[in-house]
């Protein structure tokens, strides 16, 4: 039988790779939230770019060996663990150090907010 007429086999190579990538950027993402982290805050910890720790988190990109390790330290640093599911998903333990941190951000930068310097509404829609 040709390839191209062969079942499509839903656990193939391909298709578990790219489930275990999206896993990755949601432990990613959670465990960043969790930390209080922001992208920019995670890359500096681990020697990456905050586009590129953005680009994880959306899965677009297979990390590499050396990047697992490093987010996988710091997970361990901030006390939060994952445990892998047999249907492919993950059960997440955070310990008790990660919310004893104080939650540490890095101010944004780049333009100011659409309403800045314009007068608040109210609930009630009157101008302050």
């Amino acid at each position: 039988m040709p390839a191209q007429d062969a079942p499509v086999d839903q656990f193939d190579l391909v298709h578990l790779m790219r489930m275990e990538r999206m896993a990755f950027a949601a432990k990613v993402r959670l465990a960043r939230a969790v930390a209080g982290l922001s992208q920019s805050d995670l890359a500096a910890r681990v020697g990456m770019t905050q586009r590129s720790i953005h680009k994880l988190e959306q899965g677009g990109t297979e990390p590499r060996r050396s990047t697992v390790a490093a987010i996988e330290m710091l997970w361990r640093e901030y006390g939060i663990e994952f445990e892998d599911l047999g249907d492919g998903g993950f059960r997440a333990v955070v310990r008790a150090p990660a919310f004893a941190r104080p939650v540490t951000t890095t101010p944004r930068r780049g333009r100011p907010g659409r309403l800045a310097g314009r007068p608040h509404a109210t609930p009630a829609g009157l101008r302050s």
